[in-house]
This record gives structure tokens, sequence and C-alpha cells, in this order.
């Protein structure tokens, strides 16, 4: 009978520690799981803000180029070279001014409440 208890004592142990195991192995598992997102999240940051910076580089040179410098005063600031002939579109006289137009105010839609209550009710609520 003493032989009977010390194996059913070891048993008992046995799966008491088994279950502890079972624990922390779970928990470490879900931490592998959590650390590996993360880990992925950091490489695609990582990988986009490599990619900005080279653009960035790239862009930063191209600007101090001086071809640069001048397409874009004569694109964006309209800058003229020289002999170029710059055009100043004026009225004409007598050419009637733009009518104004007045925006119309659009009327609000019905609350759906509203239109149920008139329909049942014929009052309004």
């Amino acid at each position: 009978m003493e032989n009977n208890q010390g194996k059913l004592i070891v048993l008992i142990l046995f799966l008491v520690g088994v279950v502890i195991w079972m624990t922390i192995f779970s928990g470490r598992l879900t931490d592998l799981r959590r650390l590996t997102r993360e880990y992925e999240n950091a490489e695609r940051t990582i990988t986009a803000l490599t990619a900005t910076t080279s653009y960035l580089a790239t862009e930063v040179v191209a600007a101090g180029s001086e071809e640069s410098v001048e397409e874009w005063a004569y694109e964006e600031r309209k800058w003229i070279r020289d002999g170029d002939q710059r055009l100043a579109i004026s009225k004409a006289k007598g050419t009637p001014a733009a009518p104004v137009i007045q925006p119309t105010s659009t009327p609000e839609p019905e609350n759906m409440f509203q239109v149920w209550w008139r329909l049942f009710f014929n009052t309004r609520p």
C-alpha cells in the first residue's frame, strides 16, 4: 500500500510539473508571437524610412543643381528667359463684367422620424 501511495505522489508531482511547464511554455510562445510581430513591423518601418531617405537624398542633390533651380524659377515662379516676351492679359474696353452667381441654399433633408410621424398622425411632432 505504501508503494502505491508513493507512486501516486510521484504521479501527482509529475502532472503538476507538466502543468507548470505547459503554462510557462504557453506564455513564452505568446511572447514569441508578439515579439515576431513587433520585429516585422520594425523591419517594414526601417525599409520605408530607408527608401524615403534615399529619395530625399536624391531630391537634395537634384535641387542643388543649377538646371533644377532654373527650371523651378521658370515653371513655378514664372520667371522669363532672355528674349522671352511676357504677355499681360487685360480686359478689352466695353467688355461686360462677369455675372455674380449667388449660391442657392439646398433644403435640408427631412428626418425620417418626422416623415413617419406625419404619415401616421398627420401632425408635426
